[in-house]
């Protein structure tokens, strides 16, 4: 990457192109083509495994091996050899005993995916990215809360575009979010392809998001999601053909509009807590990555990631 400039203006603006801009600023590092990575992406929407919920009262601390799989859940890992993501599988299993699974139900995009590039853009985005240069990151986990949005005065009285996002190398979880001048909210979740995951969100609910991506021939994909204020979960699994996750990220950013930055709605703060990742070499800690603040183009401070311990940031407003 040559800067840390979102290019927005090349090209047409069919969603394809819009995508291609993307991609070609996402992992440029690593030397992969864009037209592949583009098409990986998108067949990945076909390469899809829908599991049946879990049963109510399914307890994954007691299930087999066999049960585990029938539900798309994660295996069990041995705490011998890997202890963070054991202590990371027994707490996630307590925890969600009591919720309701929810059957995924992908909804295609409408519009383009957003990823979330490698080195964030201060125009658009704010919050925490880390770089491995030691060993793929195979897993990445954390909570974050959804916040309320108030309107700022933008182009044309349209609404102002806002999302969280949550990263594991090119697999991404976004709440996307808009409010427009009648204070009318809305949001839904959506993965790396632009899918709606069919998880029921809405302002003030915290959610939880644990990333897998294995480093086999397929690059095999695991998302596992939770509403914890609703009390539900969904998971998918896909075969992306990605390259090994080298970044993890978190933040909020704001979308475009007319290829400009969107005005960023107010929002107060919003929480990142219990962030935790998975490697074979040194532990793993996103806030020991690099900041960025969000500005505008007179380099106005838009929004700050605050670093309050080693698994906990926040994001502000101004």
């Amino acid at each position: 990457m040559t800067d840390n400039v979102l290019s927005v203006s090349s090209g047409t603006n069919s969603p394809t192109d819009q995508r291609k801009r993307r991609f070609t600023l996402l992992y440029t590092f690593q030397g992969r083509d864009c037209d592949e990575l583009l098409d990986q992406s998108s067949r990945a929407m076909t390469d899809v495994t829908v599991f049946p919920p879990a049963p109510a009262g399914f307890d994954a601390l007691t299930a087999s091996r066999t049960d585990l799989m029938r539900y798309g859940l994660p295996q069990r890992p041995d705490p011998r050899t890997h202890p963070v993501p054991a202590a990371l599988w027994e707490q996630r299993a307590r925890r969600y005993q009591s919720y309701e699974h929810l059957e995924p139900r992908l909804t295609p995009a409408t519009e383009p995916a957003d990823p979330t590039i490698a080195e964030l853009p201060e125009l658009m985005s704010c919050g925490f990215e880390l770089f491995s240069n030691s060993a793929p990151i195979t897993m990445f986990s954390g909570t974050w809360t959804v916040p309320n949005l108030n309107y700022t005065t933008g182009i044309g009285q349209l609404p102002n575009s806002f999302r969280t996002f949550f990263g594991l190398g090119f697999l991404d979880v976004h709440v996307l979010m808009s409010v427009d001048p009648a204070q009318s909210v809305t949001s839904v979740i959506t993965i790396h392809t632009g899918a709606q995951v069919g998880l029921p969100v809405r302002p003030g609910d915290t959610i939880s998001a644990t990333l897998c991506l294995l480093t086999n021939e397929t690059a095999t994909a695991h998302y596992f999601l939770a509403n914890q204020t609703t009390k539900q979960t969904v998971n998918v699994q896909m075969e992306t053909g990605f390259p090994p996750a080298v970044t993890i990220n978190a933040g909020v950013s704001r979308g475009l509009v007319a290829d400009r930055p969107s005005p960023l709605a107010k929002f107060g703060a919003v929480y990142f807590d219990e962030l935790t990742a998975s490697a074979s070499g040194p532990t793993v800690l996103l806030t020991n990555g690099t900041p960025t603040t969000m500005v505008d183009f007179d380099g106005k401070k838009l929004a700050t990631p605050v670093r309050l311990n080693d698994f906990t940031f926040k994001v502000v407003h101004g």
